[in-house]
């Protein structure tokens, strides 16, 4: 869970030091490889105009270089949030707005809602936007506008992009990224693929085991137990200048059974390019939808094949055998998908059940030690009904204790027994503003009694002065008073958001799959069967505690329990 995010200034007020976060992005899908979109130019144009500001430091750059600005699921875009929610920075600079992304309503999302929570700073150098010197230029009718043009460029390329790979997919060339494995890029056409040698062995002998009837787990583990090195492991020893015998270093990924799978059923390897079998929903939802089998694109005899169209034949019937006598050892549906791990390898918890005769299992095992090696991992075996219950339990223990959290801090802020922090503040600026008043008026009088010889001219300035210092004093007060209630609001809101997760589900009686995936980052399960639950808002859990502890909100026990005050 985690944080308010540490104490920020208002941008009302004069600000020591801007803390800025460099944020800059290109996308190769979008053609923005263009000389004025790289990323060495959008951070030289950037740098340029911070040594031209005053109070202005760089705290880190953030760099997105090749993704779409369709999408916000962009890694440093998203370091970038995180160190805005911790406090780390206060400004973020960009080329143009186009750089934040290429999707109106997200970026309009961000610009009027999200960024000012944390008060940040926004600077947009080529648009002239800059949130504090001109305030007006974030709220201009042009930036909605710009941001509407961004997204329209976005949908043309997209369409643009689309469409040539389409021609060069029906012209027998080939427009994936990445070589399949067996192939190498022929060094004269990026497009055209040639036979690599010593990968081209590991093909035949992946389909020579399938032949003699082997299935996919049997190929996985066979190639993983005698250390056979697949394509993403070589490309990661490669990258980081590793040794390439599998015997000195220890191997990160491994052969799995849809890798296998996916082999045995590809006809690239009979010379043939099956293609665009995918595709993304939109041109701003990257979601990515399986294509309708009529509409692939298929040429045949586009390079060298390295297997037979008899034996590639032959394995297809193989595998529509094998597909009818599992059909009833299919994977079980499992609410945990993508959260259950290893707590050793890493790797997901695979769901087994066993409903033959009177019996009524379900448990979850280490995929590494079912599917890839048993050398590997163990199985980390835990009932599914036990599994249940211990992470049902531990969302209700988190549940009860963040509402507790909230009420400490509601307390807090309420403690002067008024309604809302809102009236709380009305009326320190109204008693505020009738003393300023009557220090005017008493002012006022004091000239009157001098001008009329009531008050000889040396009281007269001393007490007016005085007044004016006493006026003072009043006004910083009321300036504090100011920025703690913005402060005040601002932290109500920002844990409003992450708090409102848990409190929703504070009625919660059974598991579901969307329950997991709004408070679960991840869970773990140990060897011993015990689990490791990793919740989301740890940071914003954590920081909420820490401030509650330093207001005397809360204490620590002997026992080690919080007690809430």
């Amino acid at each position: 869970m985690a944080g308010r995010g540490k104490k920020k200034q208002s941008q009302n007020s004069i600000v020591s030091n801007w803390l800025a976060g460099v944020y800059a992005r290109r996308s190769f899908d979008d053609m923005e490889d263009t000389e004025s979109n790289t990323i060495v130019n959008q951070k030289e144009m950037i740098n340029s105009y911070i040594s031209k500001e005053e109070n202005m430091e760089i705290v880190d750059y953030y760099i997105d270089d090749g993704y779409s600005g369709t999408t916000f699921d962009r890694p440093s875009f998203q370091e970038m949030m995180k160190d805005i929610v911790d406090g780390r920075i206060n400004t973020i600079i960009v080329k143009d707005l186009s750089r934040l992304g290429r999707n109106s309503i997200e970026v309009g999302k961000y610009i009027e809602d999200i960024f000012p929570i944390y008060n940040i700073r926004i600077i947009a150098i080529n648009d002239n936007v800059d949130s504090f010197k001109i305030p007006n230029s974030i709220n201009d009718l042009i930036v909605p506008i710009k941001n509407l043009i961004n997204e329209s460029y976005a949908r043309d390329i997209s369409k643009k992009v689309s469409s040539a790979y389409f021609t060069m997919a029906s012209n027998g060339k080939y427009v994936a990224g990445t070589s399949p494995y067996g192939y190498a890029f022929d060094e004269k056409d990026k497009h055209h693929l040639v036979m690599d040698e010593e990968e081209s062995k590991i093909i035949k002998l992946i389909f020579e085991m399938a032949l003699k009837g082997d299935g996919r787990i049997k190929i996985t583990k066979y190639l993983n137990d005698n250390n056979i090195l697949c394509r993403k492991e070589i490309q990661r020893r490669k990258k980081h200048n590793l040794s390439l015998d599998p015997l000195i270093e220890t191997s990160r990924y491994k052969w799995s059974t849809s890798t296998i799978g996916r082999i045995l059923m590809n006809e690239v390897y009979i010379g043939n390019l099956t293609q665009l079998k995918t595709k993304r929903e939109s041109f701003k939802n990257h979601k990515v939808l399986n294509v309708e089998r009529e509409n692939w694109v298929k040429c045949e005899n586009t390079h060298e094949a390295i297997i037979s169209i008899e034996q590639f034949n032959k394995v297809q019937n193989n595998i529509k055998v094998n597909k009818k006598e599992s059909t009833k050892r299919q994977k079980a549906y499992s609410i945990y998908n993508g959260i259950l791990k290893c707590a050793d390898c890493g790797r997901a918890m695979y769901k087994q059940e066993d409903n033959r005769g009177n019996r009524n299992l379900s448990n979850y095992f280490c995929n590494t030690y079912l599917y890839i090696s048993k050398n590997a991992c163990s199985s980390h075996k835990i009932k599914t009904d036990e599994l249940n219950e211990m992470v049902l339990n531990s969302i209700k223990l988190q549940i009860n204790l963040v509402i507790e959290l909230e009420r400490s801090l509601k307390k807090l802020y309420l403690k002067n027994n008024r309604d809302t922090v809102e009236s709380d503040y009305n009326n320190n600026v109204r008693i505020a503003r009738v003393k300023i008043d009557n220090l005017n008026n008493k002012k006022i009088q004091l000239y009157e009694n001098w001008k009329f010889n009531i008050l000889e001219k040396e009281d007269y300035l001393k007490k007016s002065n005085q007044i004016d210092e006493d006026i003072k004093i009043i006004k910083e007060k009321l300036e504090m008073i100011t920025k703690t209630y913005r402060e005040n609001i601002r932290m109500i809101k920002r844990n409003d958001y992450w708090i409102n997760h848990f409190k929703r589900n504070k009625k919660i009686r059974k598991l579901t799959r969307d329950v997991l995936k709004e408070l679960i980052d991840v869970i773990y399960v140990s060897c011993d069967g015990s689990i490791d639950i990793h919740f989301k808002y740890k940071n914003e859990y954590m920081a909420l505690l820490n401030y509650l502890e330093s207001e005397g909100a809360i204490q620590e026990c002997q026992s080690g329990e919080l007690v809430f005050i």
